[in-house]
């Protein structure tokens, strides 16, 4: 009996296996020789383990399926020929499966920017949330490159891909190529969701990206279908595709295995990983612009309820820089910084820009600012109201917001700009941009945010009454700004009756300065009660908490006001002197005008200061060269005659 068996095996032996391919015999090798020993038993001859325990794993694991090649043009790059037509075009598709995920991942990282390189949204909503990890499922599962070629690898040895005539190294070769496209398909997978904010939008782009990963097996098809030419389909059609190829022994499958298990685990924690930690820097308001400038319009509440007063609320008091500053209904709180350096208040509080799930939209409000005497009852007791919407991002926001200005006003004006940047022209080509922020070129003559100010004349001159005002700077010889510009005192007056209403010079006291202040939108002449002289210590403290609103930069004391304006000084612009006050005249009372004729504006550049960049890039300098004229301490007394 032994020998019977033996003899089978030797004429198996004999056979070629080119000519097996070609006639379709189906080889398996019996999985033990009997030959005698000693004791009786069975000896292996050709060194792998096929005891009667392995048998039955094999049998247990379902390893008895026939294992055929994949009909795919990933296969026709080791069963044909190099200089073959089948091999060109199964090189072909694989170009283009490449091209194509590789166009595909261009586009998905385009667009990001400083801090958000992948250009995720700012955050999504819970139903995409739910859709972008179910997405991460279906990937997986229906993602079948990597596991063919990993199962191709671990199943197929290589002495039974050269008994059939081919090139192991191709063998491994086209599984490195297969495996390459499914990488490239999940990576591709993993951008489209965590950029998507809507379902439909995830489940459509993979749709999408898998007909791509597809192509090579829709190609095989169209070549046996006799579509593209007998040779392709000779070869679509080979008998590699009908042998089933001898398995690896089972000691060395079992480790295939467990590195096949591991791959997919291995896969799904980093896709997994990789979506949480992006959806919990969401939630944190990672993606969300860290600082914003806020500019309202020109509206006015004249009877604004403030801590138990009435008080003018001009709105555009609270333009300036928001920081966030919390997470609140998974978007980001804005607070009001300060209007001398960008930072939080220390003695006043800021308003707050956030969203208002009661309203549906992103509010204004502010802890001591009310609409009546009567205490609301809604969470969110609004000044400013955009439009109904569910977006994460305040920049986002479109449509006309409501402001409250004693009724309802549903045309406001809102401007919204991101203190970042992604290139030059964001700074306005002034600047350059450097990790996300403008740096402005001191040669541009330019500042701010998006170096989109001009550089401020150091001194400037009424051309109606001939009135000096030279700007402040601190004890650094930096400037004082306020809502981004400085601050300008008077320091030379030919005729203050002209320059100030008769009904308010006799308040005016030897100590008091007179500045030239921004508030926002409009240019405030109003008086300081200094008490002693304006030094740079002074100047510090009296700018550091400023706030045109809570200082009441238009109150008693105000002596003039300007057309609204966008520019860094207040030359070119109309001033008006403040004269009668009451409720029949305006919100500022009677404006007469200090320049003539209309339009010419009130102030113009001391001729003998320029206004290059080096005399305000350069604060020391300008600081050494202005200081007699911009701490000088006021003499009055000449005013009484």
């Amino acid at each position: 009996m032994a020998g019977s068996q033996t003899d089978i095996s030797a004429s198996l032996d004999d056979l070629d296996w080119g000519e097996r391919a070609r006639t379709g015999v189906v080889f398996h090798r019996q999985s033990a020789r009997l030959n005698a020993n000693p004791n009786g038993g069975d000896a292996n001859t050709d060194g792998i383990d096929d005891s009667p325990t392995n048998s039955f794993r094999d049998t247990a694991v379902g390893c008895h399926e026939k294992i055929l090649l994949p009909q795919s043009t990933h296969s026709l790059l080791f069963t044909e020929n190099v200089f073959s037509l089948p091999f060109g075009f199964a090189v072909f598709v694989l170009l283009v499966s490449f091209w194509c995920l590789g166009l595909a991942l261009w586009d998905n990282l385009s667009g990001g920017g400083p801090g958000n390189p992948l250009n995720v949204p700012v955050n999504v909503s819970h139903q995409v949330r739910a859709a972008q990890y179910l997405s991460i499922l279906i990937a997986l599962i229906m993602e079948e490159e990597v596991p063919t070629s990993t199962y191709l690898l671990r199943m197929i040895p290589r002495s039974s891909v050269e008994r059939l005539g081919l090139s192991y190294a191709k063998f491994v070769i086209s599984a490195i190529s297969r495996l390459s496209v499914g990488y490239l398909f999940l990576l591709n997978v993993f951008l489209v969701v965590v950029q998507s904010d809507r379902v439909l939008d995830i489940f459509y782009d993979m749709l999408a990206l898998n007909f791509v990963a597809l192509v090579d097996d829709i190609a095989f098809k169209l070549a046996k279908y006799d579509v593209l030419g007998k040779h392709l389909r000779n070869a679509s059609s080979a008998e590699y595709f009908r042998v089933e190829f001898e398995k690896r022994p089972y000691f060395f499958r079992k480790k295939m295995t467990i590195f096949l298990n591991f791959v997919y685990i291995f896969n799904l924690i980093i896709l997994m990983g990789g979506l949480t930690a992006i959806a919990l820097m969401q939630r944190n308001g990672h993606f969300q612009c860290e600082s914003v400038t806020i500019t309202f319009g020109e509206d006015i509440w004249e009877n604004a309820w403030v801590q138990n007063e009435n008080m003018v609320l001009v709105y555009s008091y609270f333009n300036g820089v928001y920081k966030q500053d919390g997470v609140h209904a998974g978007r980001p709180i804005y607070r009001e910084m300060r209007k001398s350096m960008d930072t939080p208040f220390e003695t006043k509080i800021g308003a707050e820009i956030k969203y208002c799930v009661e309203e549906s939209a992103w509010v204004l409000t502010h802890t001591n600012i009310r609409k009546s005497r009567m205490p609301e009852e809604s969470d969110c007791p609004w000044l400013l109201r955009s439009p109904n919407t569910e977006a994460f991002d305040l920049l986002e926001v479109s449509g006309q917001w409501s402001i409250w200005v004693g009724i309802i006003n549903n045309d406001a004006s809102i401007k919204m700009t991101c203190n970042g940047c992604k290139d030059d022209t964001e700074c306005n080509l002034n600047g350059k941009c450097v990790g996300g922020k403008c740096s402005c070129k001191s040669a541009a003559g330019h500042y701010g945010m998006h170096c989109e100010l001009e550089n401020p004349c150091p001194r400037i001159i009424g051309a109606r009454f001939n009135d000096t005002w030279s700007m402040l700077f601190k004890r650094n010889c930096e400037p004082l700004l306020e809502y981004g510009r400085p601050v300008y005192t008077l320091t030379h007056v030919d005729d203050i009756f002209k320059l100030v209403d008769k009904n308010q010079v006799s308040t005016i006291k030897d100590d008091d300065i007179l500045a030239l202040v921004f508030s926002g939108s409009r240019w405030f002449a109003i008086k300081i009660p200094s008490g002693k002289k304006l030094d740079g210590e002074v100047i510090e403290q009296q700018g550091r908490e400023y706030h045109a609103f809570w200082d009441r930069a238009y109150d008693s004391g105000t002596i003039g006001v300007s057309d609204p304006t966008t520019r860094s000084y207040p030359v070119g612009v109309d001033t008006f002197r403040i004269g009668e006050r009451g409720p029949q005249y305006g919100p500022f009372g009677v404006l007469y005008p200090m320049q003539e004729p209309p339009g010419k504006g009130a102030f113009r550049c001391d001729d003998n200061i320029t206004t290059d960049s080096t005399i305000f890039a350069n604060w020391f300098t300008s600081c050494s060269n202005l200081s007699d004229s911009s701490t000088v301490h006021m003499d009055h007394s000449h005013w009484d005659a």
